[in-house]
């Protein structure tokens, strides 16, 4: 009788080493799965981010209408800062140059709106405002 409780503490002994080293094996391969995924993931951002970045750069240096229209954009401001001091100083009492915001660029056209409204679309909503100067 003796014998059988030897063995069967033993045979419980074994079965427990047995179901210690299984949960050891899972919890370490769990932890490494999820350190593969999180590397993983973080390269692919990463991969993801520099694509961007390198599509951004290819835009803004190999794009010869977006520098066209640069150039135009820093020609008309300059030529309504020359128009706006012509017509400030000058002597023959004519008045100043006059803008006005009348509303905002969408898809179809210019949409109308008071002033506010224009100016809080374009925060709000990145549009472009439309102005209109007159002598």
């Amino acid at each position: 009788m003796e014998s059988m409780n030897k063995f069967k503490i033993l045979t419980i002994i074994v079965i427990a080493m047995f179901l210690f080293v299984i949960a050891a094996i899972y919890s370490n391969t769990k932890d490494a799965t999820s350190l593969k995924q999180k590397s993983n993931l973080e390269t692919v951002k990463n991969e993801i981010k520099d694509e961007i970045q390198t599509d951004n750069v290819e835009i803004s240096q190999n794009n010869e209408t977006l520098q066209d229209l640069t150039t135009q954009i820093e020609n008309l401001n300059r030529r309504v800062d020359e128009l706006s001091q012509r017509t400030n100083g000058s002597s023959d009492g004519s008045t100043a140059l006059t803008c006005r915001i009348i509303g905002v660029m969408g898809d179809t056209g210019v949409e109308q709106l008071t002033e506010e409204a224009a100016l809080q679309e374009a925060r709000v909503n990145n549009r472009q405002v439309v102005i209109t100067c007159s002598l």
